[in-house]
């Protein structure tokens, strides 16, 4: 009902448009987002991206390679390039761990937890921003931030008329196009904007094939006290199957080895499914409106619809060899609105939201062995789920005394899950579970000196089991719980015109935290288990020092102890280094030419967490570099070369038993952009 009248009460507020008293569309529009993301005084740790840096990245980059630069962030992806299916891990948190707002709403899958990134290809190109907060965060919508949250915006447009265009090539027949076209601020208010791009690449390893489409289009209306806009964000992705990983003994044959689509036909000759592929459509529709009520409030709404269907097709080399086709299909309503007021010394957001998701998943045998004119089966399985989420939250940041600021959130979160039909191994899936959750924080910051803060914050944060974590609580006869999370943070920051730095000391302490411990059903299916204490602590620390303004330098450390406590003793978490650092150092030269040199390093990593030094991965430093040059405003040529030292490293891997599988990355490999812009 709120969220109803959110929506209809501003339009009583819509004035003659005035242009001397406007407000720039690019203000309003920024409201959206400021629910969800922190700002300078708030005392949470964060990190944040404009989009002059996400575009001068490499074109082959998705979202999670840009971010890699990030503190305590580790970026991988599956094809060995950038491009496909990527993920991040921030602080060792796994991707179903990072929230991920897009104009304030929920962009995780509800029932996965994650973002598949491959659906929504060279999304950082459609970005005016992008703010990463590590560990609990401010209060968001949709799953819980219990590694960190990732809030992104849309780009604004802006007041003349632009079109670009971004032709870029390179390694592995890689070849993209990103084009766009806005109106600029026409006669009444109203803007215009489209964004598309297109990406192929063969990738690195074999079957890393990617056919890639994504598009966004905008239309908006403002005027001193209102904006209304309308978004369609649609991705549609191709990928030939990545997910396999090799072993050891492979990978020292052949790094490019990919098991995917492999049988022996009846000539005893190695052959692969040319269609061994993943497949997915999925569309975005967000109506946004937001309201200037007076100088201190601001109401702001967004309704989003999002459908998504799609199937992974794959051949199976069997006693009788079969194709079969997974396919899953999905519905998502979500509505959040959010009151802002804001004076000299105070702001406070009080926010609703409610999202309904509705899944579908069966599976088909759509080939077998030795049958002539091989129809599709009846599905083998179907089951379907829904899914519901309501969530309210109070933020309060109020500075009490001068420069001492005081901080305070408080979120409820009601979920209602449920589940019907069998799963792929017969097991009925049939089940039910309710969550509630309370999620304070708290915190202070004081500014002192010239540049000066110091702040601290205490939150606690709780989580409900993934969809593969209950289905493998079903069929192994097993429960597993709720996850909570004690976060408390102390940190410092200093900025000036030439050198700014922080550091952020962090204590992530677990509740129940459900993780693979090395222990299997006694039909041999691995258990994920709720373990009772566990804990993520370490330290970072980010510097930038801008001596001239031809020179500046970045860089960041991350140095953090991760375990489990379990069976009397402690294991390091999966996936979980204890160092990981960055650097970039940036030159130009005469105006026209930018160099960036960057380093990324990954400390060593236990593949799962049963501690065995069998199963980890060495540690790996990474250096790129990229040249710019810009022959006028108009035309600029970049070069990007990736892994420049050519060095041989693995960045991911999985581990079931005995069983490892590794990613290999690509060695030196090479993109060029050319850019016009009208």
């Amino acid at each position: 009902m709120f969220i109803a009248a959110a929506v209809l009460l501003p339009l009583l507020c819509v004035g003659q448009n005035d242009p001397q008293n406007d407000f720039t569309q690019q203000s309003i529009d920024s409201t959206v987002v400021t629910a969800t993301r922190a700002s300078s005084r708030t005392p949470v740790s964060y990190s944040e991206m404009s989009e002059e840096r996400i575009v001068s990245t490499s074109p082959i980059n998705s979202l999670p390679m840009t971010l890699s630069l990030m503190p305590s962030v580790v970026s991988t992806n599956e094809g060995g390039t950038g491009l496909g299916y990527s993920k991040f891990r921030v602080r060792g948190s796994d991707p179903s761990r990072t929230n991920v707002t897009i104009n304030g709403i929920a962009l995780n899958d509800a029932e996965s937890q994650e973002v598949f990134w491959v659906n929504i290809a060279s999304v950082g190109s459609m970005l005016n921003s992008a703010q990463l907060q590590r560990g609990l965060g401010t209060s968001t919508v949709g799953s819980g931030a219990f590694g960190a949250s990732l809030n992104m915006q849309t780009a604004l447009p802006g007041n003349e008329p632009a079109a670009s265009v971004d032709i870029s090539g390179g390694s592995f027949k890689t070849n993209l196009i990103n084009a766009s076209v806005s109106t600029g601020r026409m006669p009444g208010g109203f803007t215009f904007d489209f964004k598309y791009n297109y990406g192929t690449t063969d990738g690195y390893i074999r079957n890393a094939w990617v056919d890639l489409n994504s598009m966004l289009a905008s239309a908006s209306w403002n005027n001193e006290n209102n904006l209304v806009k309308f978004n369609f964000l649609h991705g549609m992705q191709h990928s030939g199957i990545t997910w396999e990983g090799i072993s050891a003994a492979q990978m020292a044959v052949d790094r490019r080895y990919n098991p995917a689509g492999e049988y022996v036909d009846s000539k005893g000759n190695v052959q692969y499914y040319d269609n061994d592929s993943d497949n997915y459509i999925q569309n975005h529709y967000q109506l946004i409106h937001v309201a200037r009520l007076s100088d201190r409030f601001t109401l702001s709404t967004t309704l989003n619809y999002t459908d998504g269907e799609g199937y992974y097709e794959a051949y199976k080399d069997k006693a009788v060899d079969y194709i079969n086709r997974k396919s899953s299909a999905a519905d998502n309503f979500a509505g959040a609105s959010n009151l802002k007021y804001r004076d000299d010394k105070t702001e406070a957001i009080f926010n609703l939201a409610y999202s309904r998701y509705y899944g579908y998943h069966f599976g088909e045998v759509i080939w077998r062995q030795g049958q002539i004119d091989y129809g599709h089966e009846k599905p083998w399985y179907e089951n379907n789920s829904v899914k519901s989420d309501f969530s309210t939250f109070l933020r309060v940041e109020r500075e009490v005394v001068d420069q001492l600021n005081l901080y305070a959130d408080l979120q409820f979160r009601h979920i209602d899950y449920s589940m019907k039909g069998p799963d792929d191994d017969g097991t009925k899936l049939d089940s039910t579970y309710v969550w509630n959750f309370f999620n304070p924080k708290a915190g202070a910051s004081y500014g002192f000196g010239k540049g000066s803060t110091v702040y601290a914050s205490v939150a606690l944060g709780h989580k409900e089991p993934s969809r593969a974590d209950l289905k493998d609580a079903v069929a192994n006869g097993t429960k597993v719980y709720p996850e909570t999370m004690a976060d408390y943070e102390v940190g410092y920051r200093f900025a000036s015109p030439q050198f700014s730095a922080s550091a952020n000391i962090y204590l992530m302490e677990y509740d129940n935290q459900l993780v693979t411990t090395g222990r299997f059903t006694p039909s041999g299916y691995l258990i994920k288990e709720n373990v009772k204490r566990s804990y993520r602590r370490g330290i970072e620390l980010v510097a930038g020092y801008q001596p001239a303004d031809w020179f500046r330098l970045d860089a960041n450390a991350t140095f953090s102890t991760n375990k489990i406590v379990i069976d009397g003793g402690r294991r390091d978490l999966a996936l979980s280094p204890s160092a990981i650092a960055s650097g970039v150092a940036t030159f130009k030269i005469a105006k026209m030419l930018e160099l960036a040199t960057t380093v990324k390093f990954v400390g060593k990593q236990y593949i799962d967490n049963t501690g065995s030094e069998a199963k980890t991965l060495p540690h790996y430093t990474v250096v790129s570099q990229s040249a710019t040059f810009s022959f006028n405003k108009n035309v600029k040529i970049a070069i990007f070369v990736d892994n420049l030292l050519n060095k041989m490293y693995v960045a991911d891997a999985w581990a079931y038993g005995d069983d490892v599988g590794y990613f290999p990355q690509a060695p030196r490999n090479g993109m060029f952009k050319l850019t016009f812009a009208f």
